[in-house]
């Protein structure tokens, strides 16, 4: 019975075998519900060999026969009017909840993948009605955000919700970006350092998806940036511990990763590329800088080193990309002056080292633990170097350090008897910059402008990177080893 169908379809583009070929993919589709509309249908699909092959004919020829009455054209249905869309329009709606409730019911990854590539062929017809569009974003943004679900799924569904948005109208184009963000933040509670993965890849998916129109992604940024900053803002007021755990925690900082990822690659990675998106969203930087610096300073206790270290990073980040100068230095001194390393003698133990990517604020029993502390001033040094080495090509760096290497040469005095082997990292950076202040020095006696140029002294060593620099080069090193480390806690996790 399929493969006469299929014949007639493929050979005679039989409106009648079509029809009957959509009721069977129909009830193969909803076997699972048992509803009524599935048990007044003409066919009844018993065994999975049936079921797979109703499936297979229905996939591969329905789209081909659709192409005969409601042809695609530059990705849009070339004529939705006249007989032949009279004719084809409900069955194509068919095809189309069939295949939704197909998505809604596999659990096999490669199945889930299929469908998907199947479904993302049909966009153009899914744009002809608003419904099944929306319940398509609905859809793709579930198996996004599914926890049941691999990496490729979900590659697979933001290539659709992008292609989706970019034919479909403002509507749905809204509620994709809206929903991918806040899939993003039901999803983004570390666990272990082991799905911190995963939400980078949710969160760089999100990013390419606002990446589609300028004035949507300002407008849902400004709408959520702020609602940060009131969450923020009431936490202050009130300073009580249930308001601090409104903003101590991790979809509160991984929101502003988002929107920190959002703003460094749309003014920063790829400003030359989309200006327009640069000119546009550029006014946010200030507002999302000053809620990051607030966050970081809320609660300025040790145990809560790991997340300062998490608002440094994001700082970093924008300013790095960006080319906006933030004050991070400081932050990053100020973790290295607490009483912590320079006033207590650190608890030995015996406690596995700790994973500082996976964690906001100290576990009880690392509290003034060496372990916990040594941890800290690893991650410290690593934002020390690329503090400094962000700055590393600017006509004023040797002036600009040398607050910072007072700083640490002293604390080196203080503290180097207790922490020996960061002393000698410490002596190691110290070196790096006197080096790099060296070559500044050496480019700036080049020049021939004067301190009032400010157009010569933007454009001072611009050809040359940071990472290319003496303390670049070394902040390079120092991210290839967590990098490293990172990759080895991670297959321990894994391999529990």
């Amino acid at each position: 019975m399929l493969v006469d169908w299929e014949k007639d379809i493929s050979e005679r583009q039989s409106l009648k075998s079509l029809k009957r070929l959509l009721l069977a993919f129909y009830s193969a589709s909803h076997m699972e519900s048992e509803s009524d509309s599935t048990s007044q249908t003409p066919y009844r699909i018993e065994g999975m060999r049936i079921f797979n092959k109703t499936v297979t004919v229905a996939i591969r020829t329905a789209p081909k026969a659709f192409g005969h009455y409601a042809p695609i054209v530059n990705d849009k249905v070339a004529q939705k009017s006249g007989k032949k869309w009279g004719a084809a329009q409900a069955l194509i709606k068919s095809y189309l909840v069939s295949l939704l409730a197909l998505l809604r019911q596999m659990s096999d990854a490669a199945m889930i993948q299929y469908l998907i590539k199947e479904s993302e062929r049909m966009i153009p017809y899914f744009v002809c009605f608003t419904r099944y569009s929306r319940d398509f974003v609905k859809e793709l943004l579930r198996l996004f955000g599914s926890a049941s679900v691999d990496d490729g799924v979900r590659i697979l569904a933001l290539l659709s919700l992008r292609r989706l948005v970019s034919l479909s109208p403002a509507e749905i184009a809204d509620m994709a970006l809206k929903g991918i963000y806040l899939t993003y933040v039901r999803n983004s509670n570390v666990k272990t350092i082991a799905n911190l993965t995963t939400i980078q890849l949710m969160r760089n998916c999100g990013v390419e998806l606002f990446g589609h129109d300028a004035n949507a992604s300002y407008q849902h940024a400004f709408v959520y940036i702020r609602q940060l900053a009131i969450h923020l803002r009431n936490s202050m007021q009130l300073r009580s511990k249930e308001s601090f755990r409104a903003i101590y925690n991790w979809q509160f900082i991984n929101s502003l990763g988002f929107w920190t990822e959002v703003l460094a690659t749309y003014c920063g990675d790829r400003a030359e590329e989309q200006p327009q998106f640069c000119a546009t969203l550029e006014s946010l930087v200030y507002p999302l800088t000053q809620i990051i610096l607030g966050v970081a300073r809320l609660v300025p206790t040790a145990k809560y080193f790991p997340l300062r270290i998490h608002c440094i990073s994001q700082l970093l980040r924008l300013s790095s990309a960006t080319g906006i100068y933030i004050p991070i230095l400081p932050m990053v001194i100020e973790v290295l002056e607490s009483p912590e390393f320079l006033a207590r003698r650190p608890l030995n133990s015996t406690l596995k080292p700790l994973a500082l990517d996976a964690q906001l604020k100290a576990p009880k029993e690392y509290e003034h633990t060496r372990v916990y502390l040594e941890a800290v001033l690893e991650s410290v040094f690593g934002l020390l170097a690329d503090a400094i080495a962000s700055q590393s090509v600017r006509i004023a760096f040797p002036e600009w350090v040398v607050p910072a290497v007072l700083q640490l040469r002293r604390w080196r005095k203080r503290a180097g008897k207790s922490w020996s082997r960061f002393s000698k990292q410490l002596q190691g950076l110290l070196e790096k910059i006197e080096q790099t202040s060296l070559s500044v020095v050496q480019q700036r006696n080049k020049v021939d402008f004067g301190p009032a140029n400010f157009g010569g002294a933007n454009q001072f060593m611009s050809n040359v990177s940071p990472d290319a620099t003496p303390i670049g080069a070394y902040a390079v090193s120092l991210r290839k080893v967590k990098a490293q480390q990172r990759a080895t806690m991670v297959e321990a996790e894994m391999g529990k």
